[in-house]
């Protein structure tokens, strides 16, 4: 890429999160520094049941309100971005899968943080139980996949990862 690392210095870490200080040579050869923010291996679902997609509605702090998007979350140590996939739609939405299908990965804020989210399709639903973390209110929300590209468009759902997904969803389906 071009730039060449002098310095990291971690500033702020918690087990979701780390906040790191980098000094830095930009590729033009100016001097500068950077924050990175380094968070687990993410993964994100596009669960398809027909021709419908089932969305979850859940609180997101960071930007105090409720939020559209598809299944997602952060890899538990060591775990494989499928193995989060599936382990992040049994416990948000308790589906069964008859067939994965890799959607390639996305980043949801490039210039700062540094982990991809591996998104996945999702096909083949059979309903069983979920089990969402403690902390977790989620309400599942069933649309036609062309009604959430349309909901993508207007601004309904302005979730990146999720507006990309949905659409490398709909290419794939």
């Amino acid at each position: 890429s071009g730039y060449e690392r002098r310095e990291e210095r971690t500033v702020y870490e918690n087990p979701w999160v780390r906040f790191e200080r980098h000094v830095m040579v930009h590729p033009n050869g100016r001097p500068g520094e950077h924050g990175v923010v380094v968070t687990p291996v993410a993964s994100a679902v596009v669960a398809l049941d027909g021709d419908d997609v089932i969305l979850v509605r859940q609180a997101r702090y960071a930007v105090d309100r409720l939020v559209l998007e598809v299944v997602k979350g952060g890899a538990a140590p060591g775990e494989l971005p499928l193995a989060c996939a599936q382990r992040e739609l049994r416990e948000e939405l308790g589906y069964r899968v008859e067939r994965w299908d890799a959607l390639g990965c996305a980043y949801e804020i490039p210039s700062i943080v540094q982990e991809p989210v591996w998104l996945f399709l999702a096909r083949g639903l059979t309903p069983a139980h979920a089990d969402p973390e403690p902390v977790e209110t989620i309400v599942p929300v069933r649309m036609p996949l062309d009604a959430a590209l349309d909901a993508v468009a207007r601004g309904g759902i302005d979730d990146a990862v999720t507006a990309l997904a949905l659409l490398r969803a709909k290419r794939a389906a």
